[in-house]
């Protein structure tokens, strides 16, 4: 794995790790860790033992947001080109070619709450906090990341007031996708990414794209875009054997489709 100063990155069961570590900032986004995270996402996206890839603080914070230190007393073509690599990382995120997973612990203001939101999933602790805290500081929060996740009526409060909403509130309407107890965040988070990855990057990579098109797509092209899909899964091997996998399981009285099912 490649060293990073701000980054701890590893690769287990099909996960590619990125964990934010810069605790003097609480993992506040500056130049380096824009660079580096950047950087982080590109290497696994061609990594073929990668299937899914996990975006984790710790278990007190994820990310302060901006590092806002960068853009007081700076020129406005150095705030520019800040903005520029913003949306360099946004959009590697957003349009990622794997799943991704956001694992939150603490209070994640601001653009912290956007990273998590570029994600696919968000994981959080039940001591997680989110807000679009821009407002503040007489900036934007990212509207279209919240969105997609929550209703436009409660993306709109959080964007004018920039007020922060609690994990419990965030999982209601729909920002977060699960709850895990204060201290087992990244071991939440690292659950749910080996659950996706358990397909392998073959398949994650044509669920990713199913994922970011379909949506975007009228309701009768997207049926038609989703059954070239499987037109095309199910001529590949990777069919087959997954096919010869589950009749086994049904034959010795159990189901792939429901080996997991909450009670």
């Amino acid at each position: 794995m490649s060293e990073y100063q701000y980054l701890v990155t590893d690769i287990e069961d099909g996960v590619g790790i990125i964990q934010l570590n810069h605790p003097e900032k609480r993992n506040a986004l500056g130049w380096a860790l824009h660079y580096e995270l950047i950087h982080a996402f590109d290497s696994f996206a061609e990594d073929e033992d990668v299937a899914a890839v996990l975006l984790v603080g710790n278990e007190d914070f994820f990310c302060a947001g901006w590092s806002l230190d960068i853009l007081q007393d700076t020129s406005d073509s150095e705030r520019t080109r800040f903005v520029d690599l913003a949306l360099k990382l946004m959009t590697t995120i957003y349009d990622y070619g794997k799943p991704t997973v956001a694992a939150v612990a603490g209070v994640a203001p601001g653009y912290g709450m956007d990273l998590a939101n570029m994600c696919d999933i968000t994981v959080a602790s039940d001591n997680a906090a989110f807000g679009s805290s821009q407002a503040k500081y007489a900036m934007n929060g990212f509207y279209h990341g919240m969105l997609r996740k929550v209703g436009a009526q409660r993306a709109r409060r959080m964007l004018f007031t920039g007020d922060p909403i609690d994990a419990q509130e965030a999982y209601r309407v729909g920002l977060v996708d699960e709850l895990v107890p204060a201290g087992t965040v990244y071991e939440g988070g690292l659950r749910l990414a080996k659950h996706i990855a358990e397909s392998g990057a073959e398949l994650t990579t044509v669920l990713k794209q199913v994922a970011l098109r379909a949506g975007n797509m009228g309701h009768v092209e997207a049926t038609a875009y989703e059954l070239r899909v499987t037109a095309d899964l199910v001529q590949r091997g990777l069919f087959t054997r997954k096919l010869a996998e589950g009749l086994e399981h049904l034959r010795s009285g159990k189901s792939k489709a429901t080996e997991r099912l909450r009670s």
